[in-house]
């Protein structure tokens, strides 16, 4: 049984964009990932990231080892943008925490870069 109105058929409107950031394309690999804070953009080339690290709990936290800095990521389920790391699929991520309260997926707190 398929819970899809047209089983087999492309939906009629696309499934609105991530409010936490953006993933590149299956076919595609980022080349870079920006972080996007209240007061700054930060970019790091992909092969900048040697590591990271999701931590379960409130909140969940995933810290990303770019170079001599180190990203910490705040929030809630945030295994999709772990999981878009290890695709190198990450192009972006942006806190979204008092947005995205009634939508699925991950909800970003607060990104802070600190010095390693």
């Amino acid at each position: 049984m398929s819970i899809e109105h047209q089983p087999g058929q492309k939906p009629l409107v696309p499934a609105p964009p991530p409010t936490w950031g953006e993933v590149a394309t299956d076919d595609e690999k980022a080349k870079v990932v920006r972080f996007v804070m209240v007061d700054r953009v930060v970019t790091f080339p992909v092969s900048e990231l040697k590591r990271w690290e999701h931590v379960a709990g409130e909140p969940e936290v995933l810290c990303i080892n770019a170079g001599k800095e180190q990203v910490v990521i705040e929030g809630a389920e945030l295994g999709a943008i772990c999981a878009a790391l290890d695709l190198k699929r990450l192009c972006e991520v942006r806190v979204n925490h008092e947005r995205s309260k009634a939508r699925p997926g991950p909800r970003v707190r607060r990104i802070a870069i600190e010095t390693a």
